[in-house]
């Protein structure tokens, strides 16, 4: 399968199946930086380039980082949501984190950060895109929940890895 991996518009149509997609935070950010996606191409003829056509396939999207700790002023990117369908190829995830990387490189941004969830997956994802450890993040004494985001008080209290990208 030839993927196209590149910048793609947040729009409605983004959100829509970013809701349907079936990721455990099941409410689409509102708004971000900008979007990394993922389409299949389309088969060429002769000497034309490829086109990415199809529906999309996967979705990581880079938006100002949450901790009110972290600078705000643009210099650092935070992987908010990452999504790719089941299927595709062996090391997609990193190659999309590299996309987004080399993105918010040429955005002048110093570096991006991710979490991950020790319960769900292991974070090799971001070792194999180049990101380090940067530490880990406790939860507060209510969670991780705040007055305007019930839902994610669900997903529990637990310690959460930080990874850090340095782009520049």
């Amino acid at each position: 399968m030839n993927l196209w991996i590149g910048r793609v518009s947040y729009d409605a149509t983004a959100k829509l199946w970013l809701k349907a997609s079936g990721h455990y935070l099941d409410n689409p950010p509102p708004g971000c930086l900008y979007a990394i996606g993922v389409r299949e191409l389309s088969p060429v003829l002769f000497d034309d380039l490829p086109v990415a056509t199809g529906a999309l396939l996967g979705l990581c999207l880079i938006g100002r980082p949450i901790a009110r700790k972290l600078p705000q002023d643009g210099s650092v990117g935070e992987v908010t949501r990452m999504v790719l369908l089941p299927g595709l190829p062996h090391g997609t995830a990193s190659e999309v984190l590299r996309r987004a990387g080399r993105e918010a490189a040429s955005r002048g941004m110093a570096s991006l950060i991710a979490y991950h969830d020790r319960t769900r997956h292991t974070g090799c994802i971001y070792r194999k895109s180049g990101f380090r450890k940067d530490g880990v993040t406790n939860p507060p004494v209510n969670g991780w929940a705040t007055r305007d985001r019930e839902k994610s008080g669900t997903l529990g209290a637990e310690p959460k890895r930080r990874w850090r990208l340095v782009v520049s």
